[in-house]
């Protein structure tokens, strides 16, 4: 059997393409063998209905999408040529299609628009669930990073004396991060090498290390900056929880729906058929 993944990714661009055959008023933006136009005003209206994701590319590359209107209505034209549509695997797909299309638009008005949210119900998903909303405690900090302990015992008193510490990465320090004054950014607990982290934990911000040995080299470090493990605030994640809500509504929505169609039905099953592979 051929493979039909690429005419059911053209079955979402056929109504877009198909609407293009008849003649429209307003400025047309571009047309086809004089018989299939394109307005400026259906065009707009397409780019329209993308979703938000999309639009902002599609603003910036409007030409490309216009080609490719073009193409998709060439190939649909070429296909019409061919009798495709009258191919009884296409049908066979075009109707699996037409169904999908028909129980998602279906669930959206019988399940997906009938749901809401109140305060309540976020306040008390979030209390529920504040565990789920907890921020470890974070750290920045910079490195020197030289061959040997030497090397670094003579960074460290450098530094003790006054000696500014960016401007000593830059310097001497072999890691990338030597260019950014060895900045090695914000990290949680277990990201980093073990000898580095530990000694990253036990400093307050401004402190200063003695020298730390890893599998990269010898290391003098200082902590930059340390943020406290906390809670976020149900402002923050208002979003997340009102997804987490939707979800498990929808899914009870849908079960009681599909129930209650089951009930208003007569549905007979020979489970011993299930058992066996002849038709």
């Amino acid at each position: 059997m051929r493979n039909f993944k690429f005419l059911l990714t053209m079955l979402v661009l056929i109504p877009v393409i198909a609407g293009c055959g008849q003649q429209k008023e307003g400025k047309i933006l571009a047309s086809i063998d004089s018989r299939h136009h394109i307005t400026l005003k259906d065009f707009n209206a397409r780019i329209a209905k993308l979703p938000e994701r999309y639009q902002a590319a599609v603003d910036q590359n409007k030409r490309q999408f216009l080609d490719e209107l073009i193409v998709d209505r060439l190939l649909y034209d070429e296909a019409l040529k061919k009798k495709l549509n009258r191919d009884k695997e296409v049908l066979e797909v075009v109707e699996e299609a037409r169904k999908k299309i028909l129980i998602a638009r279906l669930l959206k008005e019988e399940v997906e628009d009938l749901i809401t949210i109140d305060e309540s119900e976020m306040e008390a998903f979030y209390n529920a669930n504040r565990e789920s909303f907890n921020v470890p405690e974070v750290l920045r900090a910079s490195h020197i990073l030289v061959k040997t302990e030497g090397e670094a015992n003579e960074i460290v008193a450098e530094l003790k004396k006054g000696a500014d510490f960016e401007e000593l990465a830059r310097e001497r320090s072999i890691d990338p991060t030597a260019k950014i004054g060895g900045d090695v950014g914000y990290f949680t607990e277990n990201q980093l090498v073990p000898e580095f982290e530990e000694i990253c934990f036990s400093l307050q911000p401004g402190e200063l290390s003695e020298v730390v040995k890893t599998k990269f080299g010898y290391h003098v470090i200082m902590l930059t900056e340390r943020k406290e493990p906390h809670v976020k605030d149900l402002s923050e994640v208002r979003d997340v929880v009102a997804q987490a809500i939707k979800r498990q509504k929808k899914t009870i929505r849908f079960n009681e729906y599909v129930e209650r169609l089951k009930e208003e039905s007569k549905i007979t099953i020979n489970d011993s058929l299930l058992e066996t592979k002849e038709e």
